[in-house]
């Protein structure tokens, strides 16, 4: 069974992706966990920031947030119920990060599903500060949800690789998963960004994809390009690309790449999910 954890701030958006989340799952036995963390404001006097320590504030705010989480609960008994699925409700008073490493070790999260925000406007860019928090700091799979994406079920799925890394079988396990709990078409990009031929160690990699995807369908591409967010944007216009998995073997490139796009770049960033795969600490 399945440990997926929910954070959720009781936004559209956070609840955007629950949904998301119950029914891609719908056929598989899960456990939910649903977080919600919360802080007492703060504020500044000059020279310093000061937190706010009234107590009776503090329970305000508790019981707000579990009121919230009651309400929560009763849409997704009302609308989503599945005998395959257990929900576990977690509030805490501390700081989102420090709440989801602390939920994730604790209960052996699988699966991290959170909602961020869509790029609209010049000033605004695809992972918000929580979900780019999750994605640096949490090795494990995480599965971001654009603002107002409808689930589509994930008949096509996009995986860029270069060939240079030999994945482990932890980090591509989720990926397989969800590709045969949907009978998907794994779809795997090799963008080539220079003009070299690809080496003996690259194609042994290649080989080991190749045979670890071997109970699902799949096919390979190779674009020619060199900047890998055009080589994409390309790649799943021409195609019904449902959802991208990436590997973030090199964080401050992957970081370019979607934490601050350039508008005229971020077609797919708004409107497909990606999943982001670690390796498990």
């Amino acid at each position: 069974m399945k440990n997926i954890l929910l954070p959720t701030d009781f936004s559209e958006n956070s609840w955007n992706s629950i949904k998301y989340a119950l029914k891609l799952f719908r056929e598989e036995p899960c456990n939910f966990y649903i977080l919600n963390s919360y802080r007492l404001p703060v504020y500044t006097n000059n020279e310093f920031i000061v937190v706010n320590t009234n107590e009776s504030l503090e329970q305000n705010l508790s019981d707000a947030c579990n009121e919230k989480m009651d309400a929560l609960f009763e849409k997704i008994e009302k609308k989503y119920k599945n005998p395959k699925h257990s929900f576990r409700r977690i509030v805490e008073y501390n700081f989102f990060i420090d709440a989801v490493k602390e939920v994730v070790k604790k209960n052996d999260i699988d699966l991290i599903i959170m909602g961020t925000k869509g790029a609209t406007g010049a000033k605004e860019i695809f992972i918000g500060t929580n979900t780019g928090d999750v994605i640096n700091n949490v090795k494990k799979p995480i599965l971001v949800i654009p603002e107002n994406v409808a689930f589509n079920e994930p008949k096509e799925i996009a995986f860029p690789s270069d060939f240079k890394v030999l994945y482990k079988k932890n980090v591509l396990k989720t990926l397989l998963n969800i590709a045969k709990l949907h009978k998907s078409v794994l779809r795997i990009v090799h963008i080539k960004m220079d003009k070299n031929e690809i080496s003996n160690e690259q194609l042994a990699n290649k080989k080991y994809v190749e045979e670890f995807f071997n109970t699902i369908e799949t096919s390979f591409h190779t674009l020619h390009n060199l900047m890998l967010e055009d080589a994409l944007n390309c790649f799943t216009q021409s195609r019904d690309i449902d959802m991208i998995a990436m590997v973030p073997k090199n964080l401050s490139f992957f970081q370019k790449l979607f934490f601050k796009p350039k508008v005229e770049e971020i077609s797919y960033h708004t409107r497909i999910p990606l999943l982001v795969l670690h390796e498990s600490k």
